[in-house]
């Protein structure tokens, strides 16, 4: 297993703890530099923990969730049910909220640690196990070990 394959089934297990909470699936990404990358929507935590009252969320991401999810309030636009939306949460919060809570993506994170450097300490030891062996055999092939 190489690096990409242990970074890319860490980011997998941490976006499967986090893609339950919203329609907005997470992506792992493979780099040009050879660096894997985790994108997950950027409402995970209020999508996971709720979101207190004093603030409305953002009406263009609630004119998206609005538009898949196919609500419209009578007499009114898509961009005016969003809006009746975000005030209600702005003003009551949503039901889900958590006072508290971690960060969502810290806590994925955290819960998927110990796995990654376990499998990542297995890959680096297999690697180091093939060099000094290939070194083994170039040295005994150079008679320093007859």
């Amino acid at each position: 297993m190489s690096f990409i394959a242990v970074a890319k089934g860490f980011f997998q297990m941490v976006a499967g703890e986090l893609d339950p909470h919203t329609s907005q699936k997470s992506k792992v990404k493979v780099n040009p530099t050879g660096s894997v990358s985790l994108w997950t929507a950027k409402h995970i935590h209020f999508a996971k923990y709720g979101r207190a009252a004093g603030k409305p969320p953002p009406i263009d991401e609630m004119m998206k969730w609005v538009s898949q999810k196919g609500i419209i309030f009578p007499n009114t636009t898509l961009k005016g049910t969003a809006f009746l939306i975000a005030r209600s949460i702005g003003k009551n919060g949503t039901k889900n909220y958590v006072a508290n809570a971690p960060d969502a993506l810290t806590e994925a994170l955290e819960k998927h640690q110990k796995a990654y450097f376990i499998a990542l300490a297995a890959d680096y030891k297999r690697k180091e196990r093939a060099r000094i062996q290939r070194e083994m055999e170039k040295a005994y092939k150079q008679n320093k070990y007859k």
